[in-house]
């Protein structure tokens, strides 16, 4: 352990080390998933497992779009109102749209407010053929806009349905949502660096891209820590993996804690985010 603290210079890596666990910071993981994916086994994507591993690794609470909701457009955003349900201080949600089945997503809007829990919307365009910038999002778009939501969307490079262009594009269209870059557009990760220092509503998201070797430095460098967010993949991912991505990362311990913690906490910016504070 001793060479460990002469290396690093970060008293937080150096807690995880020695403890394996993070105690002195609550972490939040602002993109996660639950229950089970076809053509796959994950372990941990049991919910009542997710909630044992959230609390060993100090996870303070997680937002979520099940798997079941990325595609099921009638009973898959039901798994997340039960979950938060369930799991009130911990789990909180996002509502995910399909555009390709939209015929319930008026009744959605209108109980929306109503939800104990929902902190915005996750699209997955490359997912679903059809882009961030398309009319079926408009009513979405106008609807977060006037509450000033988060809107969590897969991002990629060169993509035709969801490149940092087009989040640019609705950025600045949509000045009052909090522009969430899900895995920081892999392949164009440079602009959506540049994006991200310039518009004061689009934020760079860790999951899968932060494990790079340099890119969390990059970010912090080019954006500020402020404009970063901790992102998992949870379950696919045990959320130490980005943990140690971020500590490791070379970056001062203001920058970790704004990261894993206080960015989440400015965003949500709602009491019953921080009563356990």
């Amino acid at each position: 352990m001793s060479g460990i603290r002469m290396t690093n210079k970060s008293k937080l890596a150096e807690e995880f080390m020695e403890t394996g666990r993070l105690s002195s910071l609550s972490i939040i993981d602002m993109h996660t998933h639950m229950g089970p994916f076809y053509g796959t086994y994950l372990p941990e994507a049991d919910l009542t497992t997710m909630i044992q591993t959230m609390d060993r690794e100090n996870i303070k609470c997680i937002i979520s779009a099940p798997h079941s909701a990325l595609f099921d457009p009638i009973g898959g955003n039901s798994e997340i109102l039960a979950a938060m349900k369930q799991y009130p201080d911990r789990i909180y949600g996002y509502y995910t749209f399909n555009p390709n089945y939209e015929h319930d997503l008026d009744r959605d809007l209108a109980s929306f407010d109503q939800v104990e829990g929902y902190v915005g919307f996750k699209f997955l365009p490359d997912y679903h053929k059809y882009p961030l910038n398309g009319e079926k999002f408009t009513k979405i778009y106008e609807f977060a806009n006037e509450r000033g939501l988060l809107l969590l969307s897969h991002t990629w490079g060169h993509s035709l349905y969801n490149p940092p262009q087009m989040v640019e594009e609705l950025a600045c269209k949509y000045p009052n949502i909090k522009f969430l870059l899900g895995h920081s557009a892999p392949g164009e990760t440079d602009y959506a660096i540049e994006i991200a220092s310039r518009l004061p509503n689009v934020y760079l998201e860790l999951c899968d891209t932060g494990r790079l070797n340099g890119m969390v430095q990059k970010m912090v460098r080019g954006a500020s820590s402020e404009k970063v967010l901790f992102g998992t993949d949870f379950p696919w991912y045990d959320p130490h993996y980005m943990l140690g991505s971020v500590l490791f990362s070379g970056i001062d311990d203001q920058d970790i804690q704004n990261i894993i913690h206080h960015n989440a906490i400015r965003l949500l910016n709602r009491k019953e985010y921080t009563k356990h504070e």
